[in-house]
């Protein structure tokens, strides 16, 4: 009788450690759901680094896995993975670039699959957020002092999201290459943009994936773009932040996958309803022969449905972000990343601004022409100076997200990369369809070897996951 009641006592202190870890959560936070279907977890287990123990398993949901240093300095750093595709094979990883380190300083880190794949930053966050009251049942160690969350590409989004929903639950939020509301309606302005340079539209009679591939044949893939692609081309990066180092680079794997028509031909998803590209900013290198006002006039524009994607709406991560943080929040982006592009950090910056909260957000731009394409390096520093920033420290240097982009990450890449533009805004040629060498920042290196068709089906599974886009006005 005596054991049993050890056991319950130990039982208990685990019970409240675990409360004790978990202040109150936001009242109403509601994600969009995730489809209804089977979903295959995968094996969660993995091998622990030396002075480490792994803990691993599965939650009401999904699967985990944490690692707890021998010389654990009582904190936990959460890490939330990005967008893993419309399959139904759930898999779940340890915190790139930085695991080492965070082990090697003390910290404990666990990271969630989510309860189902697709574009869902709101199950995400609620999965994430959820390992904290997990971490000590499973561990056996008592609750964490503090509580870091880090995330990357629709993980970002996933840690801006928990910056905004459970303001005071993290010391501190690290998100890199983040996503955000805006993100989808910069691609359902691509394909507004596509539909006047090739003159097809997309429509509910065609699936728009077949639309997508006739305007990729008058294109071409990248490198080899046709005048109407470099039009294309020129739109994209233009709109999205302006020309900077890597743009071009960055843009060949990922010009096909950008161009979204679901909200052009009606789709009726959630995320496809709350897209609006009413308030785009189109911008183009009028060398292309096409003028900014022509291009601007002539675009389809289609608003977002204001019971999605207003501020009462009921899905967070639908909403705009208010900007009103409490706790540090620390970005990361590059400049040539096209897929999730660097103007996201503008829309963030001026949400936290408008919060009168600008002095607890610091952003850092990284020449690469890759998404999420950082060092090692890079990200220890940011993480380094977050958690002394968290700790009481001074706010640490950042960049100037309203600043041009044509120069910008010099002060925090690390090292450069080969072939860096330096400071040349690289022009587009009118008509040659053959850009300059790499590392003008003109050429797409190979990247995913985009084809027409498999960037049409890609293009079709991003539409089916995440419609066309949500988010607030934007302006370059």
């Amino acid at each position: 009788m005596r054991s049993i009641a050890a056991i319950v006592l130990v039982m208990v202190a685990l019970m409240a450690a675990g409360a004790a870890a978990s202040p109150a959560r936001a009242d109403g936070f509601q994600p969009v759901p995730c489809r209804d279907q089977a979903w295959e977890p995968a094996d969660p287990a993995f091998e622990a680094l030396p002075g480490a123990q792994a803990y691993f398993g599965s939650y009401d949901g999904g699967i985990y896995r944490m690692e707890v240093p021998a010389n654990w300095n009582g904190e936990l750093v959460l890490y939330a993975h990005g967008y893993r595709g419309e399959g139904n094979r759930l898999t779940v990883d340890a915190p790139p670039w930085i695991r080492q380190h965070l082990i090697e300083q003390g910290y404990a880190w666990a990271a969630s699959s989510y309860a189902c794949n697709s574009y869902v930053p709101g199950i995400g966050l609620r999965d994430t957020v959820a390992l904290i009251d997990l971490f000590p049942t499973v561990t056996g160690r008592p609750a964490p002092s503090r509580v870091f969350l880090m995330g990357v590409s629709m993980g970002g989004h996933i840690a801006i999201l928990g910056a905004h929903v459970y303001p005071e639950l993290f010391a501190g939020v690290l998100a890199l290459c983040p996503a955000g509301p805006t993100l989808f309606d910069y691609f359902a302005a691509n394909g507004a943009a596509a539909e006047v340079i090739t003159g097809l539209q997309f429509s509910g009679s065609e699936p728009a994936g077949d639309t997508l591939a006739r305007m990729l044949a008058m294109f071409g893939e990248p490198p080899n773009y046709t005048a109407k692609g470099l039009q294309m081309a020129s739109v994209m990066i233009e709109s999205s932040g302006g020309a900077r180092p890597f743009a071009f680079d960055g843009l060949g794997p990922y010009f096909a996958r950008t161009i979204s028509g679901a909200k052009l031909a009606g789709d009726q998803s959630l995320l496809a309803r709350a897209a609006s590209n009413a308030d785009w900013e189109y911008r183009i290198d009028e060398r292309q022969g096409l003028s900014q006002a022509a291009l601007n006039q002539a675009v389809r524009r289609m608003a977002g449905d204001p019971s999605l994607r207003g501020p009462s709406g009921p899905y967070e991560e639908l909403k705009p972000f208010s900007g009103a943080i409490a706790r540090p929040l620390m970005t990361l982006h590059t400049t040539g990343d096209m897929f999730v592009p660097i103007f996201l950090q503008r829309d963030l910056r001026r949400a936290v601004e408008s919060a009168g909260k600008g002095g607890l957000l610091v952003q850092r731009i990284i020449r690469d022409p890759r998404h999420c394409g950082f060092t090692t390096e890079e990200v220890r520093r940011a993480f380094d100076d977050l958690t002394a920033w968290a700790a009481g420290g001074g706010r640490p240097a950042g960049d100037d997200g309203f600043a041009s982009f044509e120069n910008a990450g010099l002060r925090f890449t690390a090292p450069l990369r080969e072939g860096d533009p330096g400071t040349l805004r690289p022009p587009l040629p009118a008509a040659t369809p053959a850009p300059p060498k790499t590392g003008s920042g003109l050429a797409a290196k190979g990247g995913d070897g985009v084809s027409t068709a498999w960037a049409a089906a890609a293009v079709l599974l991003l539409a089916a996951a995440a419609g066309a886009g949500v988010g607030l006005r934007r302006r370059n």
